[in-house]
């Protein structure tokens, strides 16, 4: 019997940091795996990983660190988002738009991208 398959959920594509894989040059290029892909169905050892971002974020179970309740004063991430560079300000700002409007919402914006990050707008309702 054929069952119709699920339908892919976008959110893996969401960086435990605040990346968006899913428009990232080096993804779409097939030259990255993703920050997240392979881990929960265990075609990649979490054990080998060396961001310890995506290593907290996964062994506590969550989509993305915006997912945390400890978030704002995690010193793994924020030491990250803290580094000089505007793709880390963006970054942060992804972690905080997906907690202030979600998931749909940032992926709604995130697939016009041309990079793993881009402009965020307020949402239209």
């Amino acid at each position: 019997m054929v069952t119709p398959s699920q339908p892919e959920d976008p959110v893996k594509y969401v960086a435990c940091c605040g990346a968006y894989c899913k428009t990232c040059k080096e993804w779409v290029k097939g030259l990255c795996k993703g920050c997240k892909l392979g881990y929960k169905d265990g075609k990649r050892d979490l054990f080998r990983a060396k961001c310890a971002i995506k290593v907290c974020c996964l062994n506590r179970g969550f989509e993305s660190c915006a997912d945390c309740p400890d978030l704002d004063g995690c010193t793994v991430i924020g030491n990250f988002h803290d580094k000089s560079g505007y793709k880390y300000r963006k970054y942060r700002e992804s972690m905080d738009f997906i907690r202030t409007y979600g998931y749909a919402e940032f992926i709604g914006q995130a697939d016009n991208w041309t990079g793993p990050y881009g402009k965020l707008g307020r949402p239209r309702s």
